[in-house]
């Protein structure tokens, strides 16, 4: 490990991502990492939930306290809400007529998937309506959150989803990245189990510059976390870059430290040092 080391000058925001990060191999956070997280809300330092999730399921991962309390980027950076001690609410939506395009081509592919259309975070479409309270909805939908295909390509779409349901979708990466405009990125992950396709306008560490920018908080002083290819931008944007230790290649690379696992508390190692840190120096 390289864990970062805080004296006088210290991280003076933290964004985290949560699959494979911040949340165990259950999809859950540790109560260490959840009390660390809680530790820094209470002394007043802007945390920003930094997630491919949507918002409608960010309790059930982290917990009531934090999903009220933390500021929340999500749906890969295509949405920002700001909380206290930050503000700001911001959209980056995907061109609807490449929204349809991928709905298109996902649906003309042999390889097994399911479909979603997100819509704010909330609002969302499914490609079979036995899809919205399994998988990544974490049984959270309720029916006036699920709208037709038509409504949400014409109510401004923040990304589409792909779930492979364990199948590699290595091909459907290829065939989108040639039929799509280079306006719209197409991010895997999960080792292709996986696919987001939003804007080149929606990026993790975007959204958290802007919510930031509210409190004149630097990317520079942002300590960050991450473990797949959605948080690549935010190892190579953030001063504090920390790659868990089951982190992809890209984000080791990226990232100038490196903690635990997800499995082994690692986020919460280095949390527990930047409030010992806070602590000590006054911030």
């Amino acid at each position: 490990m390289n864990l970062p080391e805080f004296s006088e000058h210290i991280p003076q925001a933290i964004a985290l991502d949560l699959d494979g990060t911040a949340l165990d191999s259950s999809s859950r956070m540790s109560p260490r990492t959840s009390a660390a997280v809680i530790k820094l809300l209470n002394m007043g330092l802007p945390v920003v939930i930094a997630t491919a999730r949507p918002e409608r399921v960010i309790h059930v991962l982290t917990g009531s306290e934090i999903a009220n309390r933390a500021s929340l980027v999500h749906l890969s950076g295509a949405a920002a809400l700001g909380r206290e001690p930050l503000a700001g609410s911001y959209n980056w939506g995907i061109d609807p007529a490449e929204a349809r395009r991928c709905w298109d081509i996902v649906s003309s592919s042999p390889l097994q998937s399911r479909m979603t259309v997100e819509l704010d975070g909330r609002r969302f479409a499914v490609s079979h309506k036995s899809d919205a309270n399994e998988l990544w909805t974490f049984n959270t939908a309720t029916p006036d959150m699920i709208v037709s295909l038509d409504e949400a390509l014409t109510s401004n779409p923040a990304k589409v989803s792909v779930n492979g349901i364990g199948n590699n979708l290595g091909p459907i990466v290829d065939e989108l990245r040639s039929e799509l405009s280079s306006e719209t990125l197409v991010v895997p992950a999960l080792h292709n189990s996986f696919i987001n396709i939003h804007s080149r306008r929606a990026t993790k560490s975007g959204a958290v510059a802007a919510l930031l920018d509210s409190k004149n908080i630097s990317l520079s002083d942002v300590l960050s976390f991450g473990d797949d290819y959605p948080d690549v931008d935010l190892m190579l944007n953030t001063g504090w870059p920390v790659a868990v230790a089951n982190a992809i290649r890209e984000v080791r690379e990226a990232a100038r430290f490196q903690t635990a696992s997800n499995d082994d508390d690692g986020v919460a190692q280095v949390l527990e040092r930047l409030i010992a840190a806070h602590e000590r120096y006054g911030g």
